[in-house]
Parts: structure tokens; C-alpha cells; sequence
């Protein structure tokens, strides 16, 4: 085993006892039950503008949270010292801080029999050997090799960084879980400006993220990305008011998927603030969708063991044929709603969308062409979304297309609709899969005839 395996193994131990330590101190004061969460990061952030190096920052952090259950009654405290005398202060104030709370009959840790009991090792750590000086050469090199192509509207970099870290937690509960894990990451960008024939600036950029740095694009991809990004926003203006063909870029779809998922998330259904309560069982997508999670991926950035709560996770269909599988919920939303959490507490892990090969094209291209004409969605601002209604109005940018090809870059426009028609009206995704690490898997979608405002 290599030294920094040791080590990693070392750090994760001892944050397993002093976890271990804090929730017996708490059943020694007195809690009913009690989690403690505990985590350390350490990370090197180095960014460099102008083709000079601008910033170098070695960081390294840790703290621990404990939350106390007494007669029902609910604390939480947390501190950033990891002194002895320090966590017995956090316990002590976490307990003071439950006296005065009201008792809640749901709250209280994850039941013992859905913890999770076995680990999967799903290779979430790359050792970074780069130096500060390896990864301010590289910004360096990113922004050079891009003032170099002399690109048509690219009119100067604004900024390259490159950040690596570790972060290592641990998450233990009275009930008799206590498991730390670890994972890197590795993340590099480049931020152009574009200028157009009005002289209106633009900002694009293009980023990479692995788990090392051997996993990163090189930087001919990061640059080459960045330029294309910047110039597509170029001579952009608004068309008119209508409605249209709209593709959702495949770097925009993921806003629809988590749309529907704080729909589906227990605290919004307990509290009756979505437009999908009660929807469990029933149609909610077209028949040919499916949205499977599988936490347990080797080296995929969404992979875990167990939710926040150390409740066990598994491989399940959320959506099986536009039938709407499972909420997603914690232990607390779980009692609310009479029901058991299913390892959600932390949201959703490494989702894959699936439509079916009758509405499946192959390349982004070939969307184009099947949609004829219409818009392409790059980005979305503002907060749009009312998930009581459904209601989903947005200020977009992107660009029209007609007979499958760009016309023109599209700004100052606003998409609208209903989020539960837009998601039964998913017509065509394409196979353009970003080979990113990503949360959500899926391609470009198409949503036939949404409202847009424009001129």
C-alpha cells in the first residue's frame, strides 16, 4: 500500500474514534439518540490571469456537527475545534439547545435495521503528485495556447485556474454506525472574453473535472471548448415572440431532471409544496422514460455506500415507463409520510435517462435536423421555477436554428410553461452524452411548442 493510502487510511480511522468518542459522551449526558458528522478537507487552488500567475492558496479545514435527540426534542451544534475540551462544549450546547425545542414525535436517527452494514469500495481517491508551480504552468499554458490561435471574436483570456483537494468524512449515530470515506478531485478551467460586431463583450468558458489529474482534458480540449462556447454567444439578439421547437443543450437538461426531483423530495411532498404529491405509482413521464440510480458505479462522482443518515442505498428505478417509482426521502419526510426512507436523505446518486430507441437519435445533429426549427437552450437565469404549480419561467440564452442549422446566437429571451406538461411532453434525446463526470447522465432533449418570449 502507498503512503498515501496509509495515511488516508490513518485519517480516516481517527476520525471514526473521535466520532465514536463524541457520541458517547452525548449518551453519557443524557441523549436519547445522537449523530455526529465529522469532516477534513485539504486542497491547492492556484489561478493565473493575463498569462501571469495570480493567485496560490493552500487550504485546510475541518469541523464536526452533532445533533442530539432528548424526549423527543431536537439540538444541533457544531464546531471547527477538535479539542477535547472543545467537542464537550459542542455536546453540551447541542443538549442546552434541545431543552428549549419543541418535541417532534417523527424526529430521531435512521432506525438500526436500514443502516447501511456492507462497503462497497467504489474508487473515489486519485493521488495528485502536481506541485503549486505544475498547475500554475498549466493556467499559464491554457490561457498562452489560447492567445495563440488568434480565434475570430476571441478578444483576451480572463482567467485559468486549477484546484486539486481531498476531503475525507465520517458520519456515526447511536444506533451503532460509524464508517469514513474519502474521495479527490481535480478541476481546471479557462474563461474567454468575446467581442462582437457591436463591440458587446462575452464571457464563455470550459471546464474539466476528474478525480486526478490525469483525468482531465488536455488542454488543447479545454481550449478549443472554451472558444467555441465564447463565439456561439457572439451577435446574439432576441426573436420574436412565439412558439417553439426547444432544445434543452445537454449541459442544461440536468436543471429539468432536478426540477423533478425536489418535486419528488420529502420535505416538499410532507409539507404539500409540489405539484407531484401524491403521485407515487402514476403516470408522470411518456411511457418510453426511464430514470434508474445506481450509487454503486466505480469511480463516478455520485457513487456512495449510504445517504447522510447511514441509511443503505441500492440500485433502483425512480421512473420505470413514465411510472413514478419512488420518492425520495429521508428518515424525518419518511415518517412524516408514513412511510421508510429509502437512502435519499442526500439526494439522488448517478442517474441515467433512458427514452427508448423509437426516441432516441443518435447525434446532436441529428436533433437539429429532426426538430427542423427552433431554439437551443445554453443557459437559463434567474428563479423560475414555483414547485407548488409547476410553474416554469425562465430568462434564457442559446441560439435559433432553422432546417437543422444555427442561424444566429439568442439572448434576452424567456422560456415558459408548466413543468409537469414540459416533462409529458419530452419528445427526442440525443446520444451526445458529455463524457464529464456527472450526476445526471443524459443527452440533449427536445420539448416540442413551449412558449418563448422575446421582440
Amino acid at each position: 500500500m502507498s503512503s498515501f493510502n496509509e495515511d488516508l487510511k490513518q485519517n480516516e480511522a481517527k476520525l471514526e474514534e473521535r466520532a465514536s468518542y463524541v457520541i458517547d459522551y452525548a449518551k453519557k449526558l443524557g441523549a436519547d439518540e445522537c449523530s455526529v458528522g465529522m469532516a477534513g478537507y485539504q486542497g491547492l487552488s492556484v489561478s493565473s490571469r493575463d498569462a501571469e500567475v495570480e493567485n496560490v492558496e493552500f487550504s485546510k479545514s475541518s469541523g464536526l456537527g452533532i445533533t442530539v435527540y432528548k424526549d423527543h426534542k431536537k439540538g444541533s451544534a457544531s464546531t471547527t475545534d477538535l479539542s477535547t475540551e472543545a467537542l464537550h462544549n459542542c455536546v453540551q450546547s447541542a443538549l442546552a439547545i434541545a431543552s428549549y425545542s419543541n418535541p417532534d414525535e417523527f424526529a430521531g436517527i435512521a432506525e438500526k435495521e436500514l443502516l447501511c452494514t456492507e462497503f462497497k469500495d467504489l474508487d473515489l481517491v486519485s493521488e495528485s503528485k502536481l506541485t503549486a508551480d505544475d498547475q500554475v504552468q498549466f493556467c499559464i499554458e491554457l490561457e498562452q495556447m489560447a492567445l495563440d490561435k488568434k480565434a475570430q471574436g476571441i478578444k483576451k483570456t480572463d482567467g485559468a485556474d486549477f484546484n486539486t483537494g481531498i476531503y475525507t468524512g465520517v458520519f456515526a449515530n447511536s444506533n451503532g454506525y460509524c464508517k469514513a470515506s474519502s474521495s479527490t478531485f481535480s478541476v481546471s478551467s479557462l474563461v474567454l472574453l468575446g467581442e462582437d460586431d457591436s463591440k458587446k463583450m462575452y464571457r464563455g468558458y470550459s471546464s474539466s473535472i476528474g478525480f486526478g489529474p490525469d483525468e482531465l482534458f488536455s488542454k488543447e480540449r479545454i481550449v478549443n471548448e472554451a472558444i467555441e462556447k465564447t463565439q456561439e454567444k457572439l451577435n446574439a439578439h432576441p426573436v420574436k415572440t412565439g412558439v417553439y421547437n426547444v432544445i434543452f443543450h445537454r449541459n442544461m437538461v440536468s436543471s429539468l431532471w432536478m426540477a423533478l426531483f425536489g418535486a419528488i423530495s420529502g420535505g416538499n411532498l410532507f409539507r404539500r409544496r409540489s405539484f407531484l404529491c401524491d403521485s407515487l405509482n402514476t403516470q408522470i413521464l411518456n411511457d418510453y422514460v426511464t430514470i434508474h440510480e445506481d450509487p454503486f458505479l466505480k469511480h463516478k462522482i455520485g457513487s456512495r455506500n449510504s445517504d447522510g443518515e447511514g441509511v443503505r442505498v441500492k440500485p433502483c428505478d425512480i421512473v420505470k415507463d413514465g411510472v413514478l417509482k419512488e420518492y425520495l426521502l429521508g428518515c424525518y419526510s419518511a415518517r412524516k409520510l408514513g412511510m421508510k426512507s429509502n437512502g435519499h436523505a442526500s439526494g439522488t446518486a448517478n442517474i441515467d435517462i433512458s427514452f427508448g430507441k423509437d426516441h432516441t437519435v443518435g447525434s446532436f445533429d441529428e436533433l437539429l435536423k429532426q426538430a427542423g426549427e427552433g431554439l437551443v437552450i445554453t443557459s437559463l437565469m434567474g428563479q423560475g421555477l414555483d414547485i407548488i404549480s409547476g410553474n416554469f419561467s425562465y430568462g434564457a440564452t442559446g441560439y435559433y436554428f432553422k432546417n437543422g442549422v444555427k442561424v444566429h446566437a439568442v439572448n434576452e429571451i424567456t422560456i415558459a410553461g408548466n413543468l409537469k406538461d414540459m416533462l409529458k411532453n419530452l419528445a427526442l434525446v440525443a446520444e451526445d452524452l458529455d463524457d464529464r463526470p456527472r450526476m445526471i447522465n443524459c443527452g440533449s432533449v427536445l420539448i416540442p411548442n413551449m412558449t418563448v418570449s422575446g421582440t
